[in-house]
């Protein structure tokens, strides 16, 4: 076996194993940890635009106790959608101050171009993204907040 061919399926190998550590778009993002109805949660953060625009699009699913929070700077009224998103999620919604204002629930996923947008209507600095069905474990109140932990 001569040194060219033992190279070369190095270099093809070193390749490979590269290509498996590129993340998948959306599943990069900073992750942190919070405390929401005395439960916690491993949630991603979506800061950029980029990373908002994106979501939690094309994704299979979101497990329990994980969940997408977008941070909105500066805060403002907002909407969402459910595009290309497999599966459905409760959209909870907190101020400056991660005071809970209220939430869109059970939020279906829509495969079209023209998906339901859910609009705040206030101004909102933090919108949290998590399974359905999660919103009604919580029994939140308005003014219950989340804690960064």
């Amino acid at each position: 076996m001569d040194n060219r061919g033992t190279t070369r399926r190095a270099l093809l190998a070193g390749i490979a194993v590269s290509l498996l550590l590129v993340p998948l778009p959306g599943h990069s993002l900073e992750k942190t940890d919070l405390l929401l109805g005395g439960k916690p949660f491993r949630v991603e953060l979506a800061v950029t635009r980029s990373e908002q625009q994106q979501g939690l699009m094309h994704r299979d699913r979101l497990p329990a106790g994980t969940g997408m929070l977008f941070i909105l700077d500066p805060p403002r009224p907002t909407r969402f959608w459910n595009k290309n998103v497999h599966f459905p999620i409760d959209i909870l919604y907190f101020d400056s101050n991660r005071a809970y204002l209220g939430a869109d629930t059970h939020v279906l996923p829509c495969p079209y171009s023209d998906c339901p947008i859910y609009r705040t209507g206030q101004a909102v600095k933090y919108v949290l993204e998590l399974p359905a069905g999660t919103h009604a474990q919580l029994n939140l109140l308005a003014g219950d907040k989340f804690i960064f932990r």
